[in-house]
């Protein structure tokens, strides 16, 4: 009597001591959680134990536990139907495929569509990082999608962005992120909140395949993974400095936090990734130049073109970049550091020039309105 007494109770309390604790934060939902979880089938409960434990405080408070329900479902389902997600590590599906959010964004789930969209593309690949790749190329043209500045916010939900057509790098990354779990491919967001020298923030995606690597968000390379215009931003990352780190978010806890730039006082659990994009550079390595040129307040493309100020040569030239790439990616020269150059910029009849000492990275800047 007394074992199947036991037994009751155990069964009617199967999610632990994690799932208890998390609940507590949130005393006025706690029987809400409760009663859900009692009905919870035994297949789907590894799943949705992880992610309550660690559910964020703001889901606690408002979501519909049936989301979570629809999630797991298929979260559950991708995984039997994407041939090389058995070879991806238990925990790398955790964290990276199951959670049913990024950051702070609005959870309105577009999981389902994504999936039913483009299933094929995963089960055509043969690896996370190949499907990742065909997806970055296609996701954003299907729905129309541009980086733009004005933006309603900037940590959007796919819904917002795709309502929009318009949404700045984080936006961008929740929706590549968002798309990739949907079909079975590890993916996670990661960033800086200030770039070493220059200020500025950027935020992408990280894809894991066999090892975590990196990606932007419709920022398609043609050399494929690891490789990007902000790599060599990212290179001079300073790992003890926690706003000019790199960091990924994780679902779990890891007793660190990503430095969201829209939202100081956000506490999203994170994990210090800088090693992975440093690289060890010489001393006498170039700096660079980046020039950015604006019309009536709108980044425009520009001719510039960058001549040594002692002997009249020309060092480079190029077009500048207009209003739908990121705000710090920059038409960029590198040079020898303490280099002194002209510049000169040209828009629809418009000109100006600058002199500039260039002892480090510097970026030069223009109103041809002004």
């Amino acid at each position: 009597m007394i074992s199947a007494l036991i037994a009751v109770a155990i069964q009617a309390h199967w999610w632990g001591p994690r799932v208890e604790a998390s609940l507590k934060r949130a005393p006025t939902r706690e029987a809400k959680w409760i009663q859900y979880l009692k009905t919870v089938p035994p297949i789907d409960r590894p799943a949705v134990s992880y992610l309550v434990s660690d559910l964020p405080y703001g889901d606690l408070l408002s979501l519909n536990p049936a989301e979570i329900t629809e999630n797991v479902r298929l979260a559950l389902k991708v995984k039997k139907e994407v041939p090389w997600l058995k070879s991806v590590p238990e925990d790398v599906f955790d964290d990276a495929v199951l959670p049913h959010a990024c950051v702070s964004e609005p959870r309105d789930s577009m999981r389902s569509v994504f999936h039913d969209r483009y299933l094929a593309l995963s089960q055509s690949a043969h690896s996370p990082g190949e499907a990742a790749l065909a997806l970055n190329k296609t996701l954003f043209k299907d729905y129309k999608v541009v980086y733009d500045t004005k933006r309603l916010r900037t940590d959007q939900s796919p819904k917002e962005t795709i309502a929009q057509g318009i949404a700045t790098c984080t936006g961008l990354s929740i929706m590549l992120v968002d798309a990739c779990r949907s079909i079975g491919i590890p993916a996670r967001i990661a960033g800086i909140h200030s770039w070493p020298g220059r200020g500025g923030n950027h935020t992408w995606v990280e894809i894991w395949d066999g090892g975590w690597h990196f990606v932007g968000a419709a920022e398609p390379d043609p050399q494929g993974l690891d490789h990007a215009w902000f790599a060599a931003d990212a290179a001079k990352a300073i790992k003890d400095r926690p706003l000019n780190a790199v960091y990924a978010v994780t679902y779990r806890q890891t007793g660190d936090h990503f430095p969201a730039a829209w939202d100081d006082d956000a506490t999203f659990n994170g994990v210090n990734v800088t090693d992975r994009y440093a690289k060890a550079t010489a001393a006498t390595a170039s700096t660079r130049l980046m020039v950015d040129v604006t019309w009536l307040g709108e980044r425009v493309k520009a001719d510039a073109q960058v001549f040594d100020a002692k002997t009249g040569a020309q060092v480079g030239s190029g077009i500048c970049l207009g209003p739908n790439a990121d705000v710090n990616h920059f038409f960029t020269v590198a040079l020898p550091v303490g280099q002194r150059v002209i510049v000169k910029v040209s828009y629809q009849g418009h000109h100006a020039e600058k002199t500039a000492q260039i002892d480090e990275d510097t970026v030069l800047r223009f109103d041809l309105s002004d």
